[in-house]
């Protein structure tokens, strides 16, 4: 069975993961948000550029908001923070406020009731024979939403009127909230012991989640709970990172797929070069494993300046957005003390020094992971905020995405106040920290009396090549005349294009135009090497309340990232041998596999509070919308 390949730069560029070809990139920042003006740790009064969406929170338990989605012009930044791209992307707005970089943030807490409309005002999507073209998958104007990580309800609630929907996203291909003007009414009502933590929501409309989240369409939730009222933390000024990759087209790719500059229209922009463009590292020994990579921008801007006081206390809430590339997150010369992995808490703190002495491992954070951790400013100056590099596929072909710098922090000296006349924290909430019942470890004994049921999931991502012989039922002769036919056609279109060329000579001798002098060329549909797949191959039935252990096997050497809605996993082992249980709802599969000998991750889930359908996938999204995905649903008892 082939195996899919890795771009590296002594390749040419095609295939990565069979995906063909090169696609499109940029990438973005707001105007008037370059991080540029006034840096440096000896400038008096140094500018944070650093900027974060607006927080909307719950009152009296309810939060109830429209957002809009819709096309946003606007000039965004790429590698250098100081080029600008103009840019057409899809965004979401709320109430009434226009479309920006992201979402609102959307602060809730166990027991509240999230209640957002959802309108789209997208345009319509492309006509219908648009369709069957490989480059321009599915619906890519047709969305819905996804509230990524929470613990609530996944269907619809069909007793009323007119419809409302939990966390549903299995929509058909003829559902979905349909462009120009169609809404749908999401309702999600969060457990009282709901985790607090980091969350967010973006499309997951099937074939067209990886163009719309590529875009601009995300938005943080902060899910608040007994954690967030200790002092310190409450007293520490909290900064909410949305690392995003937006990609677009521009005049420095190669093919663009016949879209206009700054915006992005077609599937294959992100499928057939997935990891995107604008970084690499030529300069290191190793530097054929590395490969290009999007630049990230922080809430929409580019390495924007955070400006702390020495002893200042901070949290900062990680959300990776991005659509397939992974981020190894490290602080110069700082300990970055992570307390909540995904939206799921520790009572205890898992420490993360500069991992530029440590091996080069940060806090590494897959599409879709999300990490909260503390952070103490020391001595004054001028610190970067990196994502180091990180292998994503190994083995056979092995790949790293290069390092990037997120941010610059500039630390100052303290000012000559009494600590309590401070405005900031200065303390590191002390341990152990308070954490939801509802994280409770699933023991052996849980496991064994609820039945002890195990399952796989493979995740194999396999290119066309491997069906190519089988399907093929042409003898040879068959191939020959069907290879005859094309050269016929050929030399029929070739004698088209002459006589018109002929005619267009005749035209400029006469000064009179004569029929027949303009050649139009047949269309031919363009043929890459992925297969569109269906996203209900398979559906995992379980019993409402039922405790199980499920592997999901690795076949690939790159390092898929799997998510599965609605209840979190508790992580057992990574290829078979244990690791210190934890919990998260998306987690790195292991780089390496292959069919003979996969890799793998193990956990335990409970299947509590909530019947209905919902989807495990890849959270790289391009694999998700070929078809790395299924069906689960939770039927009563």
């Amino acid at each position: 069975m082939p195996k899919p390949k890795i771009i590296t730069h002594d390749t040419t560029r095609r295939n990565f993961m069979r995906m063909g070809v090169s696609v499109a990139s940029g990438i973005a920042i707001p105007a008037g948000l370059i991080a540029c003006s006034r840096e440096g740790g000896n400038a008096p009064h140094p500018l944070q550029t650093f900027v974060q969406p607006p927080m909307l929170e719950a009152k009296n338990g309810l939060l109830d908001l429209t957002l809009t989605a819709s096309y946003w012009d606007s000039k965004l930044s790429g590698a250098d923070p100081k080029q600008q791209y103009p840019v057409s992307l899809r965004a979401y707005g709320y109430e009434s406020n226009g479309p920006s970089y992201s979402g609102p943030t959307l602060v809730v807490k166990g027991g509240d009731q999230l209640r957002i409309k959802l309108v789209n005002n997208l345009p319509v999507n492309p006509p219908f024979l648009a369709l069957r073209d490989p480059t321009n998958y599915m619906k890519p104007n047709t969305t819905n939403l996804h509230t990524h990580g929470l613990h609530v309800y996944p269907g619809i609630y069909s007793d009323k009127k007119p419809l409302e929907y939990g966390d549903y996203v299995v929509d058909p291909n003829y559902g979905g909230v349909t462009p120009k003007g169609d809404t749908r009414q999401y309702v999600y009502n969060l457990p009282i012991d709901h985790p607090a933590g980091p969350f967010y929501y973006h499309p997951q409309y099937h074939g067209s989640s990886a163009i719309q989240v590529a875009s601009l369409m995300q938005g943080a939730i902060m899910v608040r709970g007994p954690v967030d009222e200790l002092p310190e933390m409450a007293q520490a000024k909290e900064l909410i990172f949305l690392f995003q990759a937006p990609y677009f087209a521009n005049n420095q790719t190669a093919d663009n797929y016949g879209v206009k500059d700054g915006q992005l229209e077609k599937f294959s922009q992100v499928a057939n070069h997935p990891t995107g463009f604008g970084l690499r590292n030529n300069n290191l020994a190793n530097a054929k494993e590395y490969i290009d990579a999007q630049p990230v921008l922080i809430n929409g801007v580019r390495q924007p300046t955070i400006v702390m006081e020495s002893g200042e206390v901070q949290r900062w809430r990680f959300i990776n957005t991005q659509v397939f590339n992974y981020l190894n997150l490290s602080l110069d010369e700082h300990v970055l003390h992570q307390y909540t992995m995904d939206g799921w808490g520790s009572s205890t703190y898992q420490d993360y020094p500069d991992a530029r002495q440590k091996g080069g491992r940060g806090i590494i954070l897959a599409a879709g992971n999300r990490s909260s951790a503390v952070i103490k400013a020391g001595t004054p100056g001028t610190y970067l905020l990196r994502s180091l590099p990180v292998k994503i596929a190994q083995g056979e072909q092995t790949a790293v995405l290069p390092g990037d710098v997120l941010a610059k922090i500039i630390v100052l000296e303290p000012q000559k106040l009494k600590e309590q006349e401070k405005s900031f924290a200065t303390a590191i909430p002390a341990v152990p920290l308070p954490i939801s019942d509802y994280l409770k470890p699933i023991t052996d004994s849980e496991f064994a009396s609820a039945g002890g049921k195990k399952r796989s999931i493979l995740f194999n991502m396999v290119g066309n090549e491997s069906l190519e012989s089988a399907a093929s039922t042409q003898s040879a002769w068959d191939k020959v005349m069907s290879k005859a036919g094309g050269m016929a056609q050929e030399v029929e279109e070739s004698f088209k294009s002459n006589l018109a060329k002929a005619k267009q000579e005749v035209s400029k001798i006469t000064g009179k135009p004569v029929e027949g002098s303009t050649y139009i060329p047949p269309f031919k549909m363009p043929v890459y090497e992925y297969q569109l797949q269906a996203s209900n191959t398979s559906t995992q039935n379980v019993i409402l309340g039922a405790v199980e252990e499920w592997t999901i096997f690795n076949f690939n050497p790159i390092a898929h990232a799997f998510h599965i809605h609605v209840n979190p996993m508790y992580i057992t082992k990574v290829n078979g041998n244990s690791v210190k249980p934890y919990w998260c709802d998306t987690v790195a599969l292991p780089p390496g596999g292959t069919p003979e000998m996969p890799t793998s991750i193990t956990f335990r889930m409970r299947f509590n509070d909530f019947t209905g359908p919902y989807i495990l996938h890849s959270q790289m999204l391009q694999e998700s919308d070929l078809g790395m995905i299924q069906l689960v649903t939770v039927v009563p008892v």
